[in-house]
């Protein structure tokens, strides 16, 4: 391979920015039944073609009454008989016609002859008395086109009376693994190779950003194989994901090939980890460059190829939970703008974070150790003490 120094490397945000004004979002679309539509983005806008409740309701456990017998205070119920003068109420469940008003269960009694004893009197006319449309209105927008369905949207649209709705097709994402030293999972690991386990970790994120994921088999380092392997992806994928051999050695082929086949916007990053995370339109179609190390490759993947996905679902990029809290040591920036991870702790009222050291520490006492994230620019140094953005993982 042949490395050419990048001529531009974007930070974090002007990344997202070049990929957000290439992405097209999808306009393939697919019917689902409600049961099935929970994060998944609307395609079109529903209305609801009745009003609810359709009959004037009692908004809670009581008795009806007219009001009319009321104007006056409290009447004489001592020859007050249910279904005339009165009529048991539930909630949410219309009432008779005859009545208007309703009375709370809690305001009412009875004596030792059963007669009815009314504690207080009701205030105005049709209090207690849910109106008809009060939950729902006819031609009212319950879902608006490119929205993402929630729980309670499954909720309302099924009093809506709708069984299944339009949304948008989830797109495809293929992610090839590179490299000779790769073998798949479940095969012994001999001396000198490493499992692809950065297939099976970006699977997971796929399903759980909105897409479909195709893992490709791994492909060795062989220039006109992965030409081949990413051309065949790129005819049913929305967006191919080519993770490692975009560094400096002899064997990093992957911009080679993306050089060839498309046009690479972004050659590297700004920042690390996961500086060789690359960008490449071929057509209208995303190639996304991973790094190989799976800490860089789940750090760009977490913002780049989420946002992506985000771009094709018709959503903005999800916003970021952020802690604002008191650093515990000193943060030295690098010749990049670089991620340190962070543990970020509460006490005595206040956010405290604890920049975590990753040398040294195995993929998973890195992962225990740090809960969440300091975008840190090239150069910049914070001190103890000072109020640093905590981005939580």
């Amino acid at each position: 391979m042949t490395y050419k120094p990048p001529s531009f490397e974007p930070t974090r945000d002007e990344m997202l920015k070049i990929i957000k004004e290439n992405i097209i979002p999808t306009d393939k679309k697919e019917v689902v039944s409600i049961q099935d539509s929970l994060g998944r983005i609307s395609a079109s806008e529903l209305k609801a073609e009745y009003s609810l409740p359709n009959m004037p309701v009692s908004s809670f456990d009581g008795i009806s009454v007219r009001f009319e017998d009321f104007k006056n205070g409290i009447p004489d119920t001592s020859s007050w008989k249910e279904d005339a003068e009165y009529k048991f109420s539930n909630t949410g469940v219309a009432i008779s016609p005859e009545y208007d008003t309703v009375i709370a269960i809690e305001e009412v009694s009875f004596d030792a002859r059963g007669s009815i004893k009314i504690s207080s009197r009701p205030e105005s006319l049709g209090e207690g008395v849910g109106k008809v449309g009060n939950q729902m209105t006819e031609g009212e927008i319950l879902l608006l086109e490119g929205e993402k369905i929630t729980p309670s949207h499954i909720g309302i649209l099924a009093s809506a009376g709708f069984t299944a709705l339009s949304v948008y097709a989830k797109p495809i994402i293929t992610f090839i693994p590179t490299g000779d030293e790769l073998i798949p999972l479940g095969v012994k690991v001999p001396p000198g190779k490493n499992v692809e386990s950065n297939g099976r970790m970006l699977e997971a994120y796929i399903k759980e950003w909105g897409g479909i994921p195709i893992l490709y088999p791994i492909v060795p380092d062989d220039t006109e194989l992965l030409k081949n392997t990413i051309l065949k992806a790129l005819i049913h994928s929305d967006l191919v994901l080519v993770c490692a051999g975009s560094s400096k050695g002899k064997k990093d082929i992957t911009m080679d090939v993306l050089e060839e086949i498309g046009n690479i916007l972004v050659r590297e990053l700004g920042h690390g980890p996961g500086k060789h995370c690359s960008l490449t339109m071929t057509g209208d179609k995303p190639i996304i460059g991973l790094p190989g190390p799976a800490k860089g490759a789940e750090l760009t993947a977490g913002y780049y190829v989420r946002a992506a996905l985000a771009f094709m679902n018709h959503q903005e990029y999800p916003r970021l939970e952020i802690v604002n809290a008191i650093l515990t040591k000193d943060i030295k920036g690098t010749w990049i703008d670089f991620i340190f991870p962070i543990y970020l702790y509460y006490e005595d009222g206040k956010y405290y974070a604890k920049p975590v050291e990753a040398m040294g520490k195995t993929k998973m006492e890195g992962f225990r150790a740090s809960n969440g994230k300091f975008y840190c620019e090239k150069g910049k140094e914070i001190k103890a003490g000072e109020i640093i953005p905590v981005e939580l993982n």
